[in-house]
Formats: C-alpha cells, sequence, structure tokens
C-alpha cells in the first residue's frame, strides 16, 4: 500500500494571508487579539488618506522642461464657480453671460507666464519684441504653440517630444483659466487690480518679468495684464446653462485669448472678459500663454 502522505508542518505565531486582509493566529490565541488586529488590516487595506494626501489649492511642484530648466506650477483644485459676469459688472461685454461650471478634475497651471528663458531652451530662438530672459515670451500665436491643421508641432509638440510617457503639457481650456484666475474670488479682479497686474495705467507700455506682481489666492502671478494668455477653445459666446468640464465650441474661426495686456485698459483687464484672435496671428508684443498639464 502507498505510504500516508506527510502532514504539512503546523502553522505558528502570526500569520498574514496575502490579499485576503486576515489573519491566523495558532489555536489557543484569545479570539480578541484576533479581532483587534483583523480590524486592523482591515482599515490599513481600505484607506486611502495613508497612500494618496490631498492637495490643497496653490501647492506648488517643479517640473524640468529642458536641461536645467525649471517651470513651477500651483495645484487647482476641483470644483464650482460662476463662469461669466453679472449684467451689471463695468466693461461687460454681451458674451459673457454668466452660468455655473463644475470642474472635475484638479490640475496643474503655471505659476507664472511662459518665459522668454523657457520658450529658448525648448525652441531655441525667440520671438518677443521686449527681449529678456525673464519676460513673458510673446509675438506667438496659437499655432506657434499647438502646432497647427496638418498635424502636432509648435511648442507644446516640441516640448512633449521630450518628455517621457505620462503627463503631458497644455493649454488650459478658458473655463479652466476663468476658474483658476478668480481662485475663489467673484468680483471682476480676484484682487486689487493695481496690484496684482501689468496694465495701461501702471506698465510704462511695456511688459515686466514674469512673477513680479502680488499673486492671485492660488499663488497664480500675472493672470490679469502684461500679456495676453491664449486658450485651448475656439472662441464662441456663453451658453447659459450649467455645464461639466467644457471645453468650447467644436470648431471656429478664432481662439480664445485671455487676461488682458500691458497696453489694456481695466476693463479688458478682467477675469471674465474674453476675446479671440486668428490661430495665425501673434500680435505684436502682446499675445503669451502659459502651460497647464493634468494631474500625473
Amino acid at each position: 500500500m502507498p505510504s500516508e502522505p506527510p502532514k504539512p508542518p503546523e502553522e505558528t505565531g502570526l500569520i498574514i494571508r496575502r490579499g485576503s486582509g486576515l489573519a491566523i493566529l495558532p489555536n489557543g490565541a484569545p479570539p480578541v487579539l484576533s479581532e483587534i488586529i483583523n480590524r486592523s488590516l482591515a482599515h490599513i487595506q481600505t484607506s486611502t488618506s495613508i497612500a494618496t494626501p490631498k492637495r490643497i489649492a496653490g501647492e506648488e511642484c517643479e517640473f524640468e522642461i529642458a536641461s536645467s530648466v525649471k517651470l513651477v506650477m500651483c495645484w487647482i483644485p476641483p470644483g464650482e464657480f460662476l463662469m461669466g459676469s453679472p449684467e451689471d459688472e463695468m466693461g461687460r461685454c454681451d458674451s459673457e453671460t454668466q452660468h455655473r461650471v463644475k470642474i472635475t478634475q484638479g490640475f496643474w497651471l503655471a505659476k507664472t507666464q511662459t518665459t522668454q528663458a523657457q520658450w529658448q531652451a525648448v525652441m531655441g530662438n525667440n520671438p518677443s519684441r521686449f527681449q529678456g530672459e525673464d519676460l513673458p515670451v510673446e509675438n506667438v500665436s496659437w499655432n506657434d504653440i499647438c502646432g497647427n491643421e496638418s498635424g502636432p508641432g509648435g511648442f507644446l509638440g516640441e516640448l512633449n517630444g521630450r518628455l517621457p510617457s505620462g503627463g503631458r503639457f497644455h493649454l488650459p481650456t478658458e473655463a479652466q483659466w476663468e476658474y483658476a484666475c478668480r481662485a475663489g474670488t467673484t468680483g471682476p479682479d480676484s484682487g486689487d487690480l493695481h496690484e496684482m497686474g501689468w496694465y495701461s495705467d501702471n506698465s510704462d507700455d511695456r511688459t515686466h518679468p514674469a512673477g513680479e506682481k502680488k499673486p492671485n489666492a492660488w499663488g497664480l502671478h500675472d493672470m490679469l495684464g502684461n500679456v495676453w494668455e491664449w486658450c485651448s477653445d475656439w472662441y464662441g459666446d456663453f451658453d447659459p446653462s450649467a455645464v461639466t468640464d467644457p471645453t468650447g465650441p467644436a470648431d471656429g474661426s478664432y481662439h480664445v485669448i485671455r487676461g488682458g495686456g500691458w497696453y489694456s485698459d481695466a476693463y479688458f483687464a478682467r477675469c471674465s472678459y474674453h476675446d479671440g484672435f486668428s490661430p495665425y496671428y501673434d500680435f505684436d508684443g502682446s499675445l503669451g500663454f502659459r502651460l497647464a498639464r493634468g494631474q500625473p
């Protein structure tokens, strides 16, 4: 007759079954001890706060976009806001119909407008009218940044082509831009415009180094003034309906610009003012941009 197979060795001590969330104790262990250990394991396995700390608005992160060239970005949390302006706001345009917008995904937004040093590091040239490494890059069209109808290209094509797989830089949508510009405020300027932006009353008819003015509540500089900022959307009037994560019209002739520039009167340098230019247009000395990036 075949011999009886040997018995497996008796399990001793505290044994944790992989993936089960259960602890096995040897015979005779107090039941209360087993209950305490099993509950503790369940808490560790189901808790997300330990592994994924919650980011706060304005939290900063540094990204390298070229050798020794850094880009500081601020965290913009998900949330809801009223996009557009009330009918009694000074300088209001009819296209600024106020409506509720929900932003469901947090994202990173550059702390300052893209500088000439950053553009030069990626593109190897400097198209700007007002020259200076720490000045915002300008004289750049939407196509210079995003490429044109023939395919990907421009600054973003060059930048993202150098990066390892993962997050990608892009222009913010118009809704993302206004949400970040307001940073929880509801007025026209998200603060004192003279303290926060370079515009016609204080710019001396030129651009100024990025980040010199006071930031908004989420750490973003020059959201109003200095140079206009391109957004990803095609230009169109606002719909009064509530929307979630809007990306603008499906097509059009003009892309959105936001924020006003060094030559702009105060009523252009408002959170809700929007306009549009041809994607081929670079407008001497006043059109720039800032980068956005999804959650890594």
